[in-house]
Formats: structure tokens, sequence, C-alpha cells
């Protein structure tokens, strides 16, 4: 007698590292059969962050040529310009949807992401999204309600089959410029009330605005040549023998775009005036010699997002030059809004820490850079109560906090210290002592400022960054090349409390605003002192809190500040960082830790009326 066949048990959620040591194909199964996660707050943001709001400005701003300055009510205008963002917000989804393969090459950070959404609510948020765009159109009749069908069909057919035309080169291009042709149309037709043939004018602007973002998918193609070759999807790119070749092409084909706006104002569609964007010429060229010299995808990839920074400032020119009114600087302000909010709260799925995607875990025990933190595990996993740290204690920053705000961190801090960070690290620098020819390491290294700071405040020093975040080494290597210091400074893959370096292999060795981070801070100490040479110095940078009674007083009131930032979604930074100070042990606690690690000769200097403090420490001669 054979027992009946028992449901199989749905696969146990994967932690961030788990899913990162996937291989590709392993990642594309995970996500197809698991995944969604994350608690329904948590999944509109991640729907958020796949639809990529600031993509989406260049469809605003040619909505808003096309509507021009016609005589429209808000509650025409404004309906119709949520459905031209959303043009773009939808078609960034629908690829995220049946591009799982290709994701799983280029983007592995946006498939962790999609995990954590699920195919599943992903596929329902499509249904919700077509139904919302029809509602809208229909507002403004059926003519135009049949209008935005088309063009729903022509978007989902852009990403899936039968027709997938994004697997069409030069089809696909074309489709893919309707992501600001669909906008443009949409304004027009609003703005004349009907919808009919454009004019002659109209026509005119249309021809540009293909010709300009067909360039602009040349472009986007690049980053992906790899993985798109890898997964047999043929594009713009992959008919090239090579990334490079593809690169050039792209570059050619954008400059000889922006050297035609002349042909705007001898057919009529534009006042003369509109010649003054003709300079934007110049930062296009740059972009394209930046794009064929960019040394892999992740470079590449890089260089999309200030792309598509300067290309909806390009068109916020046009758009100002052609219809000079305040509609017109409302428009251009909502637009910085999008992308300034997306690049801040990190809500963006292309960013550098997307691209470059941390090392697959071997197969033996993880080390202390390769545990998961809490933030990545599901709530079932994550440690009891009993377990947690007790209060007091100074929380340990989550590496999926260091993540998202790595290609912003300098600014964050530069934002919060009110730009006394550059001073600070200048301080540490000065204090390292570092005689020409020694060697210095700064310990979590992070985007590598202390790093440049010491290597250009001391020539002949050669310093070593090292880090446990991928995401912000992505960035300090960007910033070392930018400065011209390789060969100078280096960065290596490491955990503070496991320095893969030889004993009394360093003259100096810095630490700033990380000590607290570790997961053993005294083991941290320790390493930090068994590599530094006898009589060679630390100097450790921690923040503080002044004693200074009215000043104090102050400090304490922008952390509450702080406190009402970080409830917001997506500002954890702030809140974690207030959590930080206000738990603060005090200077002495420093000094009993690298006294604790064997170092002598301990001072400290108070940093900006004790917001910061600087520490130093000798290790003792033998």
């Amino acid at each position: 007698m054979t027992s009946a066949p028992t449901a199989q048990a749905p696969p146990a959620p994967l932690t961030a590292r788990r899913f990162h040591a996937l291989r590709p194909p392993q990642q594309v199964a995970a996500v197809r059969r698991g995944g969604g996660t994350a608690p329904p707050a948590a999944a509109a943001r991640l729907i958020v962050t796949l639809g990529r709001p600031r993509t989406c400005v260049p469809g605003l701003v040619a909505f808003a040529l096309g509507l021009g300055h016609a005589p429209v009510s808000p509650a025409r205008a404004l309906p119709a310009a949520l459905l031209a963002l959303l043009v773009g917000f939808s078609a960034n989804l629908h690829n995220t949807y049946t591009d799982v393969e290709e994701d799983s090459r280029n983007l592995p950070g946006r498939m962790w992401t999609l995990y954590r959404l699920g195919l599943r609510r992903l596929a329902w948020t499509l249904v919700a999204l077509n139904v919302l765009m029809l509602a809208l159109a229909a507002l403004h009749g059926l003519a135009f309600a049949a209008f935005t069908l088309v063009g729903l069909a022509a978007l989902h057919q852009y990403s899936f089959r039968p027709l997938r035309l994004k697997a069409r080169p030069l089809l696909g291009l074309y489709v893919f410029a309707q992501a600001v042709i669909g906008p443009f149309l949409i304004g027009w037709f609003v703005g004349i009330g009907d919808v009919r043939v454009p004019d002659r004018a109209a026509w005119t602007m249309l021809a540009f605005l293909l010709a300009w973002f067909v360039a602009k998918g040349l472009v986007k193609n690049v980053p992906d040549y790899d993985g798109d070759r890898a997964a047999g999807l043929r594009t713009s790119a992959t008919l090239f023998a090579s990334r490079r070749a593809a690169a050039r092409c792209a570059a050619a084909a954008t400059v000889a775009v922006y050297l035609c706006l002349p042909v705007l104002v001898v057919a009529g569609a534009s006042p003369a005036r509109v010649l003054w964007a003709m300079p934007w010429t110049l930062v296009a060229a740059y972009q394209g010699l930046r794009l064929v010299r960019a040394r892999d995808a992740a470079a590449a990839n890089a260089l999309l997002r200030s792309d598509m920074a300067m290309s909806s400032a390009f068109l916020a020119t046009i758009l100002l030059l052609q219809e000079p009114h305040w509609s017109s600087v409302a428009v251009i302000v909502a637009g910085a809004v999008l992308i300034a909010g997306s690049d801040l709260l990190a809500m963006d799925s292309r960013r550098d820490a997307d691209a470059a995607a941390p090392p697959p875990t071997p197969d033996k025990e993880p080390s202390a850079m390769e545990r998961p933190t809490a933030a990545d595990e599901p709530p079932a996993a994550r440690r009891p109560a009993a377990a947690r740290p007790a209060p007091g204690r100074r929380p340990a920053t989550p590496q999926a906090l260091f993540d998202r705000v790595a290609p912003r961190y300098d600014l964050f801090n530069s934002l919060l210290s009110a730009g006394s960070d550059r001073r600070w690290r200048r301080t540490a620098a000065r204090l390292a002592a570092a005689e020409p020819g020694s060697r210095v390491l700064d310990v979590a290294t992070g985007t590598g400022s202390l790093a440049v700071t010491l290597a250009e405040r001391h020539p002949g020093v050669r310093v070593t960054g090292c880090d446990i975040n991928a995401a912000m080494l992505a960035v300090a290597e960007r910033k070392v090349t930018r400065r011209g210091l390789i060969g100078r400074v280096s960065l290596e893959r490491a955990p503070g409390e496991e320095l893969p370096f030889p004993d009394a292999s360093f003259d100096a060795v810095t630490v700033a605003f990380a000590i607290d981070d570790m997961d053993d801070r005294n083991r941290c100490a320790a390493e930090m002192a068994r590599v530094l040479r006898p009589g060679g110095r630390l100097v450790l940078l921690e923040l503080g809190v002044p004693e200074q009674p009215l000043l104090r007083s102050a400090y304490l009131g922008g952390l509450g500040v702080m406190g009402l930032l970080g409830r917001a979604r997506g500002l954890d930074g702030y809140r974690h960082l207030r959590e930080e100070i206000t738990t603060y042990r005090g200077p002495d606690a420093i000094r009993d830790l690298l006294a604790g690690a064997g170092l002598v000769r301990y001072a400290r200097t108070p940093l900006t009326g004790g917001i910061a403090y600087a520490h130093v420490a000798t290790r003792p001669e033998d």
C-alpha cells in the first residue's frame, strides 16, 4: 500500500549572502520558484526601486514639450502627467519581470531585490498599473483610451513573448524610444483636446526625440553586453564584436543626434533660442568618450547614472528655451526632485552595488566577512530578544545599509557634519605622521576618503585600504582612479577582525568612525595592534558628544530631528547614526580599548567642540 504524496514544502527563504553565493542559473531558479519575503511596506519600496523613477524624468519633460503652453486646467494636466511618468515606470517593471536571466549576469544586485519582492507580486503590480493607466486615459475620452491601449500593448510586447521586440535590435530601439514618444503624444493630444494626426512642427519634434532616445538606447545596451550575449539575447550592442565597438557606435550616434538640434529651428518646430542648448553636445561627447574607455561592464553601468541626469538636463534646457514659462520650471523642478530623491534614498536598481555583487561564498564555515547580517536574515531566522545586544550597547551597522547608501555616502557625511568631516580626516592624516617610503593601513576604509587624504598629504607613502563592503570599495576604487593614485593606494576586501596582513607590516594604522561597527571591537583593536610595527601609531577617529552644555543641548536636539527623519522609509542611515551617538560610551572607552590591545602613549584631541575625537596610541618598542 502506497502512501499519499505529501505536499512539497516551499523553499526556505535565502539570506542575501546565500543568494549572492548562487551561480546565475541558480539565482534565476530561486527567483522563479520562491522569494517574496519582504513585508508589504518594504515591498512597496522595492517596487519603486525596480521602477527606477529617475529614468522616467525624460518622459515627463517630453510630455511638457508636447503640451506646450496650452491653456489646460490642472484637473486635466496632472492625471496626464502621471500617465506620462508611468510609461517609463511600467516599462522598467516589465523589463525586470522578463529579463531575469540577463540580470543574473548583468545586475545581480537587482536579482536580490526581485527575489525579496517576488515575481508573483510583481505580476500583480503590472496588472494594477495597466488598469490605472487605462483609467487615467479614460478621463480624456474613448479615443485617448484607445491610443493608450495600443501603447500598453507595444510596451508589453517590448519585453514579453511572443514578439519580445527588445530581442530585435533595430525594431527594439524604435519601441524603446516610445518612452519619450508616448509621453510627448500624450501631452500634445491633451494640449489640443483631441486625438488626431500631429502637425508638421509636432512631427519634427517627434523625429528628433525618436532619434535622441534611440541613441540613448544604444548607450543603455552597452553595459549589458556580456550578460546579454551570454543569455543569447540579440541587442544593438551584441551585434558588435566587442563591448568597446558597441560603445563607439553609441557615442558617435549620440553626438550626431545632438548636432541635429538646429533642424528643429530650420523646420520651424522651435525658436532660434533653442540653439543655446548646443553646448550640451560637448558634454555628450565627453560622456561617449568615458563609455568607450570604461574598463568593464560595472564601470559602464556606473556611467549610465550620470548620463541619465545629463540627458534629462539637456531635454529640460530645450523645454525651458522652447516654452519659457513657470509651468516649464515646475516640471523641471519636479524632475530634479525625482532624480535627487531617487539617489538620496537609493531607490534605483541599477546602482554600482547592483552591478557588483559580493563574491560567491566558498563551501566552508563562513568567516566574519561572509556571515549574513541581521538585515539579511529573514524574520524567522533572526536572533531571539534574549540574544540581542543589551540596551546601551552601540548597534553594529548592517551591511545592507552600506549597500544602499554607498553611492551617496560621502555626500551624507558632508551634509551631516556641515563639511567638518574633511577637516577631521586631514587631522587624522597629520597625526599619522607617516614618513616617505612608509606603509599605512586604513581599516574599514569605506569609500576610501581617509586613504586618499593620507596619500595626498604624505607623498611617497603607500596606503592600503581594506573594508568588508563591496559596494563601498567600488566607490573607493573609482575615487582612487579619479585622483590619479593608482599604485599608491591599494584596496582589499577584508574584515577588521581578520586582517590578512603579516605582523608589524605597517608603519601607521588608521580607522575612521568604524570601530563600533565591528562584530568584535576588541579583536579588531588587537588585529590593528598586531599589524602595526613597534613604535608605529594608530589613529582612530570616532564620533562623540560635546561636553560644553549649550553645544551639547543643541547637538542632542539635532539628533532628535535626525530621529524623526529616520522614521521615514528609506532613511535608515539617519536613524542608525542617531542610535550610535545616543549610546555613546565616551572617549575613555576608546582609551581602555586601545590599552587592552597593548598600545601605549594614548592621547586624544576633541574636534569641532567634541562632536568627534581623534584618538592616538602607539605600539610599544620591543
